[in-house]
């Protein structure tokens, strides 16, 4: 009798376990966003480091993680439902490690942008942060270059931390 009750008493433990871990699992749907944000307008880049690459890059990575993570919202370029406005405040590149030779071997790209998601219908900010920074590092040594692995790197951080602030918290 007692060895039934354990067996339960662990079944138990390893179900509720199970549930607790299902339940943290999280994904970004569609169905998370308000109903009412039907349209978004996603704005050029707002280049304050007269870079306009890396100020288009950004742009399209914007698109294109809100296409694969907005779900049923449809992007326009006019009126919207909500509008999504990226400003480039800054851009370095500066090294990062050195070999014993006083070679550098990896840099670090930082970009540093100003985001704001405005709800048009409520008339309402849904998300802002005047300092968002994203960073990525090369490795000159193994051939990577600034622009195709430094800035991309970084750009990906910036659409995770976008993700997860902009579009998660609706």
């Amino acid at each position: 009798m007692k060895n039934v009750l354990k067996k339960n008493a662990l079944l138990g433990v390893l179900c509720l376990f199970a549930m607790m871990v299902l339940s943290s699992c999280y994904s970004f749907t569609a169905s998370t966003l308000p109903s009412h944000i039907k349209t978004v307008n996603i704005h050029e880049v707002e280049d304050k480091t007269l870079d306009p690459v890396l100020a288009n890059d950004i742009h399209t990575a914007v698109v294109e993680m809100f296409k694969k993570n907005a779900g049923g919202v449809r992007l326009v370029n006019d009126e919207a439902s909500a509008d999504f406005e990226i400003t480039l405040l800054s851009y370095s590149n500066k090294p990062e490690n050195f070999n014993s030779n006083s070679d550098v071997e990896t840099y670090r790209v930082t970009i540093r942008v100003s985001v704001k998601f405005y709800d048009n219908v409520k008339d309402r900010i849904i998300y802002e942060n005047k300092s968002l920074s994203a960073d990525g590092t090369y490795d000159v040594a193994a051939n990577e270059t600034e622009d195709r692995h430094g800035q991309k790197r970084a750009i990906e951080k910036l659409q995770d931390l976008i993700i997860s602030n902009a579009l998660a918290k609706w």
